[in-house]
């Protein structure tokens, strides 16, 4: 048995980090002196606290370290996977910050030439749709944006109807690293149309929209940005407030000429 200062030095992990693992059930101590509170770690424990350190150092939240530690039990795999799919989601970060801070500096400098969105004014109908709600994060988005259209497409093509106009997204919260929306995926259709599973019928409600069209390079995060920025500021300064979250759509699918649109409401 190890003490817990004496594990703290062979893990080189801190004191304070060892109670805060014991607290949560991550690293529990061997044994702990009934008398004394001291707490005690055996050898075999070495591996799992090193392990933990790894992680920690990775920046690896708590919560995944658990689900990391809870998958080495009983599928060594899957705790790959875990750690590979973390991996993944902070090189997503890496990219989208990089991004950030590449448009923040050519503002900042003014060596950027300011990209002009235009607004038009559009009358939204009342529309019938497919709907599905997703909460998702940014790594999560452009797959499940494509299964759900694609999901709902098939869905139609057993009821032998077709989707009116092109799917749209309503953004009812931030997506990023950290907030998860909710996106409502919806898709235009006329007729009797049921639901099924994850998937309604609904009807939303039409009116006056500042509408944004952005293609190819515009349509790129977070270049995209600024067409909602401009439909915003179009909106507070003729006087009006949003009437509801704004729609993307999606006028095409992926490719090399996208093309997208920014829908907000107003009143």
């Amino acid at each position: 048995m190890l003490s817990i200062g004496a594990f703290a030095n062979m893990t080189r992990l801190s004191i304070k980090a060892l109670r805060l693992y014991d607290q949560l059930g991550l690293l529990q101590p061997r044994h702990v002196d009934p008398q004394s509170g001291y707490r005690y770690y055996g050898i075999d424990q070495l591996s799992s606290a090193r392990m933990i350190r790894n992680m920690r150092e990775m920046d690896m939240p708590l919560a995944t370290i658990r689900q990391v530690l809870a998958a080495l039990i009983s599928s060594p795999e899957q705790a790959e996977a875990l750690a590979t799919e973390y991996a993944e989601m902070r090189e997503q970060e890496a990219k989208l910050i990089r991004e950030q801070v590449t448009q923040f500096i050519h503002r900042v400098q003014q060596e950027q030439t300011t990209m002009t969105f235009e607004v038009n004014v559009k009358r939204i109908p009342l529309q019938q749709v497919l709907s599905s709600i997703h909460h998702i994060k940014v790594n999560k988005l452009d797959d499940t944006i494509s299964k759900t259209v694609e999901t709902m497409h098939a869905f139609l093509k057993e009821q032998n109807l077709e989707a009116t106009s092109a799917p749209f997204g309503i953004f009812h919260g931030p997506i990023n690293e950290q907030e998860d929306g909710p996106l409502e995926i919806c898709l235009p259709v006329n007729g009797q149309v049921k639901g099924k599973d994850n998937i309604q019928v609904k009807e939303l409600q039409g009116g006056d929209a500042a509408c944004v069209m952005t293609v190819g390079a515009e349509t790129d995060f977070p270049t995209i940005l600024g067409a909602y920025d401009a439909a915003a500021d179009w909106i507070q300064k003729n006087g009006y407030s949003t009437a509801e979250p704004p729609r993307e759509v999606w006028h095409s699918g992926p490719g090399d000429n996208p093309k997208m649109e920014i829908v907000w409401m107003f009143k």
